[in-house]
């Protein structure tokens, strides 16, 4: 107990003795004199008189400092003293903690000014919005006066300047400000117009006064409003009256002496719009009081050779027009339509075919015996009859009837061919087998596209025509013989018509077509020829860029063709020798690919073009040719055009 008496006691002692001191050193009095000594001389002397903790970049120790001071000063007074010399020598304390500062140069210590103020010497951050000057002036105006190491930085958008400086330089700053930005140098008026476009008054106001030697003023700003065919202007007091006054003068003119308006066109054709101007004008005259019954109508002109429109209406009607124009007469978005095709095929056939024959000749007895298959070659009659007469039919020109036959029946030969044949006096006798197989994979593989504008159509056609037999006569005696022919279109065709809604989804008005010539029927003299035709016809929804189908075919199709003598033609083993066999395989794989492409600005243009300009490019260097001319050089020569690059 009394132990614990003793250390209340101590404690009571200890307490108002440490407070004592506390207030001792805060009224204490310091001389600092210094000459010419390294700066953290200075700084230690100042951790000991204000108890601070000091943390020094690595420049801090390279400079040597002076600070002469005759009269004591306070703690508070020193330190001031001290944040004043880092100053002149390029440097900022930076609270780092409680008591705890690091000293770094001003450059660093402008990236991390706070915004509250630590003394006059300390860097702070301040944002001041403006209400009735231009930001970006105002900044330039006070980066003269701000310290070299600060910044000011001017927000446009915002209208506001960012100022990172010393504490002490901020009121300056802040007074200058103030005073640019004084609520009594801006006005804002409206003046509605009766006779001039708005939108031609305010670029004649702008290009009059809205520049200073060239450059525009952001103080001065006039805005059209085409509906109510007013202007709006903004700016001081002088420039706005002056701006009004000009404008007065200028809508003083009568309007009937001025109601013909002549129109350029950029985008439109001046033919297209006039029949929807003309319903316009005949919907405003219905309209009219019958005060104004007597004012003449609208006339409305299309000058093609120019693209323009020449208007002559009222001061109302020629206002309502022009907004119509201008909304009609707008750029027109463009879409790259590319058409994928891929047609995969696989045909397969077997063929096995057997012929015999044995017939007698002159007085033989030997029956006749043979058996004959369209389907098998080569034909073993037409080699008999080579074989016992091969002069028969040549008519003194060397070559028989059966000689050809049997020669072209050879010709026609596919496969393996084995056979046997001869004569044993009065007897003739032979045997052919043919064995063929066949396997084709085919790909192919187009990729037609085209450009159009929104809402236009366009056709493309790759191929060739194909002369089609439509009728033949032949008179009497073959004479006065003709034939007529029509021409069919053979290739790849691609139409589309392309509709971009507001959500860049576009519709597609299509038509594919690919056709091609598959076989030849009829007589050698006169063929006919069978088209294999595949389109499609078809509108789809895709959005920009996107690949979709557009449809397709998946086809197989097997076939078996058995000739046979009947009865023997059935009988196991022995019954292949008197048959012939054949079995088709196809399986066809048609499909059809889209995509769309949004080309709004002349941008967009040359990208996709550099992209097939550059994959024809790529074409041409793999092939290594150098001495045919590069498609770079035929540009540059024959067109003149520079190279394309993305």
């Amino acid at each position: 107990m009394k132990c614990l008496l003793a250390a209340v006691a101590a404690i009571g002692w200890l307490i108002p003795a440490q407070v004592a001191n506390a207030q001792a050193a805060a009224g204490a009095r310091h001389v600092l004199s210094l000459d010419d000594v390294e700066i953290t001389s200075l700084i230690d002397d100042v951790s000991i008189i204000t108890g601070y903790t000091f943390i020094l970049h690595p420049d801090v120790g390279r400079t040597r400092v002076t600070v002469l001071s005759q009269t004591p000063m306070t703690t508070d007074e020193v330190f001031q003293v001290f944040l004043s010399t880092l100053r002149v020598h390029g440097f900022a304390a930076i609270p780092a903690g409680r008591g705890v500062y690091r000293i770094v140069p001003e450059q660093l210590a402008v990236g991390e000014a706070g915004g509250a103020a630590a003394g006059p010497n300390a860097f702070v951050t301040q944002v001041f919005r403006l209400d009735n000057f231009g930001a970006v002036e105002a900044a330039q105006m006070i980066k003269p006066i701000a310290d070299a190491q600060g910044q000011v930085v001017a927000n446009a958008r915002s209208n506001s300047v960012i100022v990172v400086d010393y504490a002490s330089n901020m009121p300056r700053i802040r007074e200058i400000i103030n005073s640019l930005d004084s609520g009594d140098r801006t006005v804002v008026e409206t003046l509605s117009l009766k006779s001039v476009p708005s939108k031609e008054m305010a670029d004649i106001l702008s290009n009059l006064l809205g520049t200073s030697d060239g450059n525009p003023t952001s103080n001065f700003e006039v805005t059209s409003s085409p509906t109510s065919n007013s202007v709006v202007i903004r700016g001081d007091a002088a420039t706005v009256e002056r701006a009004i006054s000009v404008a007065s003068e200028l809508d003083q003119a009568e309007p009937s002496r001025d109601n013909i308006r002549v129109i350029e066109l950029n985008n439109s054709s001046a033919e297209e719009i006039v029949p929807v101007l003309e319903k316009i004008a005949a919907t405003l005259a219905d309209q009219r009081t019958p005060t104004e019954n007597g004012m003449p109508p609208a006339t409305i002109a299309a000058h093609k050779e120019s693209n323009s429109l020449i208007i002559s209406a009222t001061p109302d009607t020629l206002l309502a027009m022009e907004r119509v124009v201008s909304a009609l007469d707008q750029r027109r978005a463009q879409v790259l339509v590319e058409a994928i095709i891929v047609e995969m095929s696989d045909d397969t056939a077997r063929e096995l075919g057997v012929q015999f024959l044995l017939s007698g000749t002159g007085d033989s007895t030997t029956p006749f015996a043979s058996t004959n298959f369209t389907r098998s070659a080569p034909n073993l009659l037409a080699l008999a009859g080579a074989i016992i007469d091969p002069d028969v039919g040549d008519g003194g020109g060397g070559s028989g009837q059966f000689a050809n036959a049997a020669i072209s029946s050879l010709l026609g030969v596919n496969g393996a061919l084995l056979g046997i044949g001869g004569q044993d006096g009065d007897t003739l006798f032979g045997a052919i087998l043919n064995a063929v197989e066949q396997d084709t994979n085919s790909r192919v593989l187009s990729k037609p596209f085209n450009m159009t504008l929104d809402n236009g159509t366009s056709s493309l056609l790759v191929g060739q025509d194909v002369p089609l037999t439509s009728g033949e006569v032949l008179g009497d005696a073959n004479s006065n013989p003709f034939r007529t022919v029509q021409r069919e279109k053979v290739g790849v065709k691609l139409e589309v018509t392309p509709r971009i809604s507001s959500d860049d989804t576009i519709r597609l008005d299509i038509y594919q077509e690919v056709s091609n010539v598959a076989d030849f029927i009829g007589t050698t003299n006169s063929p006919d020829l069978i088209l294999s035709t595949r389109n499609i016809s078809t509108s789809v929804l895709a959005d920009d860029g996107e690949i979709i189908v557009l449809g397709g075919l998946i086809e197989q199709t097997e076939s078996k063709v058995n000739s046979k003598v009947p009865f023997l033609g059935d009988l196991p083993i022995a019954g292949n020798l008197f048959k012939s066999e054949g079995r088709g395989s196809t399986r066809k794989n048609l499909m059809v690919f889209i995509k769309p492409t949004i080309v709004r600005d002349r941008d967009s243009a040359r990208t996709v073009t550099a992209r097939s300009y550059n994959y024809l490019r790529a074409q041409e260097l793999l092939r290594e040719d150098e001495a045919a001319m590069s498609i770079d050089q035929f540009l540059g020569e024959v067109l003149g055009t520079p190279v394309i690059a993305d």
